[in-house]
């Protein structure tokens, strides 16, 4: 099932995104169609990317990852609403193609922004947890020489 579902994808993908089909015909719906074509393939995978962000929140429940989840959440809702500003200028009269873009883009860019901030926090919350490691692992050898020396001079008393 899941191969079957990353070839379909695949090949939703290529053929949607094929310059060669906006190219092929001259009359001034097909690029019309790709749009709409590229936005909805944009959606769908928008809607898989936030199914499995909430999904790894549970799997991960009470750790770095799942901590900020909800950055990725917001990152996702953002590249989904640039897909949908794009589709206002096709539908919606009195938005010109240059607004949406401007949108699109600036909604792009606060997802960056979001997933920047996911990312640091998570790698923040590793570095302490390593370096705490780290502490505990030089530490335990000294206190377990101590422990032993004491254990064998009380068996000597």
């Amino acid at each position: 099932m899941n191969r079957l579902f990353k070839l379909l994808a695949g090949i939703a993908v290529l053929s949607a995104t094929s310059p060669s089909s906006a190219f092929a015909y001259e009359n001034q719906l097909t690029p019309f169609a790709l749009h709409v074509t590229v936005s909805a393939v944009g959606l769908v995978f928008a809607v898989a990317l936030l199914v499995q962000a909430l999904q790894l929140r549970k799997v991960t429940l009470g750790g770095a990852i799942a901590e900020k989840i909800h950055l990725i959440v917001l990152a996702i809702l953002c590249l989904a609403a640039s897909a949908l500003a794009k589709w206002t200028s096709n539908f919606v009269s009195g938005v010109t193609l240059a607004q949406t873009e401007l949108a699109g883009e600036m909604l792009v860019a606060l997802a960056m922004a979001l997933l920047a901030g996911y990312f640091y926090s998570v790698r923040s919350a590793m570095q302490a947890y390593i370096a705490g490691a780290k502490a505990a692992v030089r530490t335990a050898p000294a206190a377990s020489a101590e422990s032993t020396a004491e254990a064998e001079a009380d068996s000597r008393a």
